[in-house]
Parts: C-alpha cells; sequence; structure tokens
C-alpha cells in the first residue's frame, strides 16, 4: 500500500486544527488503513486532509516522538513495522506508567472513580465471555481509561494514552483465540478487586501480571519479526 491509495475525508476547520489532524492519522494507523511500513508526506496529507501542511507537521512530529512514525527522507516518515524487539520496549513502558497509576489509586481511590473502573472490568468480562471482541476492545479501553483519570495526573495519563497508540500500532490484530479476551478480561476483575480493597501491593502485581500476560499474547503472533 501507499499512500497514495488512502483517502482522507478534508476536515473542517476547528480551534485545534493540530488535534484533529493528530487523531485522524493516529485512527488510520490503529486501524490499519495506514499499514505497517506505509510512507506519509506532509504535502500528502495536507492535500487530502484539505488543510496547510503546518497541523499535519505538528501531527506528525507528534507521532514520532511516540515512536508510531519513522523519519523517513527530509519531508517524510513510515509507520512503524512490528518486531518483537519493538513490542517489548513498549510494553516495558506501559507496565512501569500503569503499574504507577495502579499504585496511586489503590492508595487513596473511593466515589465514582472506583465505581467506574470495577464497571469497566465487569463488562469487559461479560463482554469476553460472550464473545463480542468489540464489545470487549471498548470495555478494555474504557477500564484503562479509567485507571488513567483516577491517577489525577493528566501528564501521566498522555503517557499512557501514548504508549497505547504504539503498542495499537505495534499488534499486528486483535486476539485471535477467543480465550484470549476472557483471560484478559479476568485481569482487570482481579486489578479492580484489589483497588476495591485499597490492596497497593496487590494491586500491583495484579496489574503488573496481566500486562506481562497481554504482552505474551501479542509476542505469540507468528509472523512478527525479531
Amino acid at each position: 500500500m501507499t499512500m497514495a491509495e488512502v483517502q482522507f475525508q478534508p476536515l473542517e476547520a476547528p480551534e485545534r486544527l493540530a488535534d484533529m489532524v493528530y487523531e485522524t492519522i493516529r485512527q488510520s494507523i490503529m486501524d490499519k488503513t495506514l499499514a505497517p511500513g506505509v510512507r506519509v508526506t506532509e504535502s500528502g496529507i495536507a492535500e487530502q486532509l484539505g488543510v496547510s501542511k503546518t497541523p499535519v507537521r505538528e501531527a506528525l512530529l507528534r507521532l514520532r516522538r511516540i515512536g508510531v512514525i519513522e523519519p523517513d527522507g527530509v519531508r517524510g516518515g513510515r509507520v512503524i513495522k512490528p518486531s518483537r524487539g519493538a513490542i517489548r520496549e513498549a510494553y516495558e513502558v506501559r507496565e512501569a506508567l500503569e503499574v504507577f497509576a495502579v499504585r496511586s489509586v489503590a492508595g487513596r481511590i473511593g466515589g465514582n472513580d472506583l465505581e467506574r473502573i470495577c464497571d469497566a472490568a465487569a463488562r469487559s468480562l461479560e463482554r469476553a465471555e460472550h464473545g463480542d471482541q468489540a464489545g470487549f476492545r471498548e470495555s478494555d479501553f474504557a477500564f484503562h481509561d479509567a485507571i488513567a483519570d483516577a491517577a489525577a495526573n493528566p501528564r501521566l495519563k498522555e503517557l499512557i494514552e501514548d504508549v497505547f497508540t504504539l503498542i495499537g500500532t505495534l499488534r499486528q490484530r486483535d486476539f485471535p483465540d477467543s480465550r484470549w479476551p476472557v483471560d484478559c478480561a479476568r485481569g482487570h476483575v482481579r486489578i479492580a478487586d484489589a483497588i476495591a480493597r485499597r490492596d497497593v501491593e496487590g494491586a500491583e502485581a495484579a496489574a503488573r501480571e496481566h500486562i506481562r500476560q497481554v504482552e505474551r499474547y501479542v509476542l505469540a503472533e507468528p509472523r512478527l519479526a525479531g
């Protein structure tokens, strides 16, 4: 696939056009419309979106900082290709960030934040057990997003979102085995239960094991490069 084969819809001009451009490109990368290895250019994206190069440049710089886009020439870049090494590095960062967030939340959570985390965990398990992969993905995101919000640290939340974007780009596909979402959702429930008990050490251990378990699933993809 080449950049010319991807068709974006022109964007209207909001207050923060760069944010909208960023989200449009990010979603295209995450859903593999812009496939791994595809070359992207400021001029090509700007033309398709009907915007100037400036917001596109800002968006691509942000995606480069996250690690989703690799430099390719003076004015271009390429969507990063998955590899075992890149996945391991991304999950190391995810573990450091999310375990810190879980520890922070478990020590002081209450009220609506706790309810949101527990509800998302329960929904993820229910949907996984019913084979609803789209529903599971939605609840999976809601669970991790609820923890990031409850940590009450906007910079931490931004970093967690960035590493999720990187991991979503590096993953070849969703869980091919229907048992994996169930195992993943059970991990959510264990984390939520420990947080509800304000068991900081238990929540940390559950979060660490959950993240490492998902990493093992992702690394099981046989088509990954070394």
